[in-house]
């Protein structure tokens, strides 16, 4: 129980400091789905209008 009160107040430490490891996670995470949104939605987006315009 004392290691995992230690790994929280850790955590807890990361996450208040302004580049912690936990924040640069997060970037990574929100960098990539912004990436798969823009190159797989924009697509997919005029595929729609192409469809809608058929009708």
């Amino acid at each position: 129980m004392a290691n995992l009160k230690l790994k929280l107040e850790a955590f807890i430490e990361d996450v208040n400091q302004e580049d912690g490891i936990t924040l640069r996670l997060f970037e990574k995470v929100t960098d990539s789905l912004f990436f798969l949104i823009k190159w797989a939605g924009i697509p997919f987006i005029l595929y729609l209008l192409f469809e809608v315009t058929r009708l």
